[in-house]
């Protein structure tokens, strides 16, 4: 019984922190926390923008085509973004955790789609987000950045300027304001690695970019059909009433109090080696005593 106790304790506290990420509102963002419906432009390069976010179509940063446009829909793009996950580190152990917060991917699918059906060969798709994740204690603001397009084999590749980036309104160390104006957000570019602390996971469809023998750690290669079906064949033949929002939302919670319950075990492993080290340092101070 008390196993049980203890599993539905994590399993509760870890529905609270989905609730709890999926209610707080946006920093950045002038809309409402009630609405759900995304707001797109439908003409003209700015997609989306609020303050410092947006998703925009630009021209491409090097010369050359893509191929656009693309035909897809905000549910396949839903998919595909949804599919991507970051290795982070959490107190003594690496761990998958999504990319994207429901918020950013609410954002992203709308006006990615939108951008791909209206973008010209010569244009790429950049944005910036801010998203709101589980920490290891608290939750935690994550900047993400990218420019977006489909090359000639048909992939959809995403260059991140920031990636799972702890976003900061001041200096670490001095408290001051950081101008935004100074230290823009920037998506990433062809010309360089933004080398980002983070790492996208790579699974079945998702590949780094090749480049003169070498992989670039902050691009990375999507071939849209294959993670569709690998998304499709993991949830199996699924008929009941769940939606797909409702079923990502429950892959979601599981994830996360999976991990919530080995970063209560790790907890559990550093406290009990901490009272030893406590207890022998009582033994120390008692020996120098007499």
């Amino acid at each position: 019984m008390q196993g049980i106790v203890k599993y539905s304790s994590i399993i509760a506290l870890s529905m609270a922190m989905t609730v709890g990420l999926s209610a707080c509102g946006n920093p950045f963002s002038k809309k409402s926390s009630n609405d759900d419906e995304v707001v797109m432009s439908q003409s003209g390069p700015i997609l989306w923008e609020s303050n410092l976010q947006y998703v925009r179509l630009v021209e491409r940063d090097q010369p050359g085509t893509n191929q656009h446009p693309l035909p897809i829909n905000q549910d396949e793009m839903r998919e595909v973004l949804s599919s991507l996950y970051v290795n982070q580190r959490v107190l003594l152990r690496t761990q998958q955790v999504p990319l994207f917060s429901p918020g950013e991917l609410q954002i992203l699918s709308s006006t990615l789609a939108q951008g791909l059906n209206r973008a010209q060969p010569n244009e790429d798709i950049t944005f910036v987000t801010l998203g709101v994740h589980a920490g290891a204690i608290a939750a935690e603001r994550k900047t993400n950045s990218g420019r977006v397009f489909v090359d000639n084999n048909g992939r959809l590749n995403i260059i991140f300027g920031l990636l799972h980036e702890e976003y900061r309104d001041k200096e670490q160390y001095t408290g001051q304001e950081i101008d935004r104006r100074v230290n823009p957000l920037l998506p990433g570019n062809r010309r360089s690695d933004s080398q980002p602390a983070t790492k996208v996971a790579l699974d079945n469809g998702v590949s780094y970019y090749q480049e003169d023998g070498s992989e670039r750690s902050d691009w990375v290669v999507i071939d849209i059909p294959t993670v569709l079906a690998t998304a499709a064949e993991r949830k199996g033949q699924d008929t009941g009433a769940l939606t797909p929002e409702m079923r990502e939302e429950i892959a979601r919670t599981k994830r996360q109090t999976d991990n919530l319950t080995d970063d209560v075990a790790n907890i559990k492993e550093v406290l009990f080696e901490m009272s030893e080290q406590l207890e022998q340092l009582k033994q120390q101070l008692e020996e120098n005593k007499e």
